[in-house]
């Protein structure tokens, strides 16, 4: 928890609720320059790829009703979430656990779409049916629990959940819905097509509106138990990654965004949607309207680093950094060993989810320093090929805004900027998610007229990174070299 807002004057704020992965956090976030001024966190409770919603929103109650909010004129509240689908009945209660990103049981469910959808209705929800879409889940609920869907009256995102328990409305947003597999992501609407050709009852999904308005306002008897004001306009919020993006300055066309963590989400932003006929980048709808974000989610990256760390004899990759940061940082480009990351399979670029690590190229010369470097280099890499996916359809990339876990480490900035050959930009605040669903509630509470003018107010910029001309032709060697490992042994 950070301290109270303080005496004076009442400091116009909002409130960002994020539920990610691997923590809820609550934050107060001031309205005049996104300073956070207060927060409270608990560890999200999620196993096996399923997640107890109803837990979720006791929890996120809670945090609501002890956040210190003293000093502050809260103005409404907005919501990011992790990727998660909840089935519901009509008073927003789940009627099951909710099934997250991870949840990759629907396998065969969506190798079965992957058959059922024409080219046109691939077009449509731009990306590859895969296990981890609600679409594919619904399919395999439909076999395996028929009752759960006969009860539900909505299949909603988890931050759908959330927001249809804080006002009493079911409603998505085009970023989130993208995510689906059931919305054609050029028209931003659902595709009932692909529902019926998917066997999903068009009904479960809610209707859409931009992440910026107003979902409701809050539910009296929530405002009751957290001590909020009834009514208080909470927005239609929006995925943690995308909201990570947006918190990164990603609300005009040309900006790149890296939202590193367990795993990266690499996001362009485009004024009009992209074709890729080879489905190897994510299309999606973003929440800013009039804007498309293509790339998508890697494999493991950051979660490479920390199961390196721990294999090597650490509690986790901050103490390993501890103590071989230094060493490690010395190892010059393309000396150590080389490490593909993708220990829990591949995502965007490559998408195959038999893909296993591989650590190739040791010597005796080499040692853990040296094997921590290459793991920071493979997950530097394994975006790398995002970006270059990217440039292969035309996209024009001028520099790479990075937040989360990398952003934390100047040295790992560099060694992106290095790898990548671009610019790349950290930020003053790398709780970018934070200040995205902060961004979405400034606009509901009409603080800003768009997304973009919330942006210039809330985003901060801090330090820029350039690749080395001294180290560039190593640099570039090694990512030849790891490419042509990584397709030798896996295919292109």
């Amino acid at each position: 928890m950070s301290g109270p807002v303080g005496a004076g004057a009442a400091t116009p704020a909002v409130i960002a609720v994020d539920a990610g992965s691997s923590r809820l956090r609550v934050s107060l976030v001031a309205l005049e320059d996104g300073a956070v001024l207060a927060s409270e966190a608990v560890p999200t409770r999620s196993a096996d790829g399923e997640l107890d919603a109803d837990a979720a929103w006791r929890d996120l109650v809670g945090l609501l009703g002890v956040l210190d909010r003293a000093g502050a004129d809260v103005q409404a509240l907005g919501v990011a979430a992790q990727l998660g689908t909840v089935l519901v009945d009509e008073r927003g209660v789940p009627v099951r656990p909710a099934m997250l990103w991870g949840d990759v049981r629907a396998v065969a469910e969506a190798r079965e779409l992957e058959e059922l959808l024409d080219d046109e209705l691939r077009a449509a929800i731009g990306r590859r049916p895969t296990a981890e879409l609600p679409v594919a889940k619904l399919r395999r609920l439909a076999v395996r629990e028929p009752e759960a869907l006969a009860r539900a009256r909505w299949a909603l995102s988890f931050k759908d959940a959330l927001v249809h328990r804080l006002t009493g409305r079911a409603v998505s947003d085009a970023a989130h819905a993208s995510y689906s597999g059931l919305f054609d992501v050029r028209a931003r609407a659902w595709a009932p097509a692909v529902a019926a050709a998917a066997g999903v009852d068009p009904a479960l999904l809610p209707p859409t509106a931009p992440g910026a308005a107003v979902a409701g306002g809050l539910d009296a008897e929530v405002a009751r138990a957290t001590g909020l004001a009834a009514g208080l306009p909470v927005a239609v919020g929006g995925p943690d990654g995308t909201l990570g993006a947006l918190g990164a300055g990603a609300a005009r066309a040309g900006v790149t965004v890296d939202v590193a963590g367990t795993t990266d989400v690499l996001l362009h932003t485009l004024d009009r949607p992209l074709a890729d006929p080879a489905r190897a980048v994510v299309l999606n709808a973003h929440v800013v309207e009039g804007l498309w974000t293509v790339g998508g989610p890697t494999g493991p990256t950051g979660g490479a680093v920390e199961w390196t760390a721990r294999l090597l004899g650490y509690d986790d990759a901050a103490a390993a950094h501890a103590a071989l940061g230094a060493a490690a940082e010395a190892v010059a480009p393309a000396a150590a060993p080389l490490f593909v990351t993708s220990l829990a399979g591949s995502r965007f670029p490559t998408w195959r989810t038999e893909d296993t690590g591989l650590l190739a190229g040791m010597r005796f010369e080499h040692g853990p320093a040296h094997v921590l470097r290459a793991a920071q280099e493979g997950a530097a890499q394994t975006v790398g090929a995002g970006i270059d996916a990217l440039r292969e359809l035309g996209v024009e990339i001028g520099e790479v805004v990075v937040v989360g876990g990398a952003a934390a480490r100047p040295a790992t900035l560099q060694l992106r900027s290095d790898a990548w050959g671009l610019p790349v930009v950290g930020l003053a605040n790398r709780e970018a998610t934070t200040v995205g669903a902060a961004m979405l509630a400034a606009v509901a509470a009409g603080r800003f007229a768009t997304l973009a003018q919330a942006a210039d107010a809330l985003v901060r910029r801090a330090g820029r990174h350039t690749p080395r001309p001294e180290t560039a032709a190593a640099c570039e060697a090694a990512r030849l070299r790891w490419r042509d490992v990584q397709r030798r042994h896996f295919g292109p």
